[in-house]
């Protein structure tokens, strides 16, 4: 349900200096491309992992979620963690510590689309390696041009996948920026005819066991 709060005119500069939200611009229904340059943690050294039993979308998806949060890919006897498994019907996933000799991650995962579980796998190894909660199942906010002049807001997994549409205007909108501790989106929308501030609850994914 769309709920109307209060004139733009009020809010626009403090929504401006507040929400750093980015707008990206989709071509098709299916996802956003991310181009990687570079390791997110600049000037801090990668930790080196293999990668083994995986395949397809998968190993897409965990190699993706793990380089922008601070991996590289490289041989068993050269990786600090070796991670195996499988992503064939459901996923599975083991992590030794090659300097401890340990076994610090072994998971299987339920319940959920293929890409959701290897996002949850993924979260778990940065959880076990680096002791941080990872980004896989976060969300991102984004303005799609849709027409000529018209615009809509979405949402989508932190990868540009699984986009779903938080509005329907058929008009412009605009600066579409997370609400403090909900899965709701304030944005701009020029649907009463002038350009004012609006929020709509954002689309929830599903659940998994594990």
């Amino acid at each position: 349900m769309k709920n109307y709060l209060f004139n733009s005119l009020k809010l626009c500069l403090a929504a401006t200096l507040t929400c750093g939200t980015a707008n990206l611009v989709r071509g098709d229904d299916t996802e956003i491309n991310i181009e990687k340059e570079g390791n997110v943690l600049g000037a801090t050294k990668p930790i080196p992992v293999s990668l083994s039993g995986f395949s397809g979308e998968g190993l897409a998806v965990l190699k993706f979620d793990l380089y922008v949060q601070g991996f590289s890919f490289t041989t068993p006897d050269a990786a600090q963690f070796q991670i195996s498994g499988s992503a064939a019907g459901s996923v599975i996933g083991t992590v030794v510590d090659r300097v401890s000799h340990q076994t610090v991650l072994s998971r299987s995962y339920a319940g959920a689309s293929l890409r959701r579980e290897a996002h949850f796998l993924a979260n778990d190894i940065v959880k076990a390696v680096n002791h941080q909660e990872g980004i896989g199942l976060t969300k991102i906010a984004f303005k799609r041009e849709v027409a000529t002049g018209h615009s809509e807001i979405y949402v989508s997994d932190f990868d540009g996948y699984n986009p779903q549409a938080v509005t329907r205007d058929n008009t412009i909108v605009a600066a579409p920026c997370w609400a403090p501790g909900r899965m709701a989106v304030y944005y701009t929308s020029y649907y009463p005819g002038n350009p004012d501030i609006f929020y709509n609850s954002a689309p929830l994914s599903p659940s998994i066991q594990a």
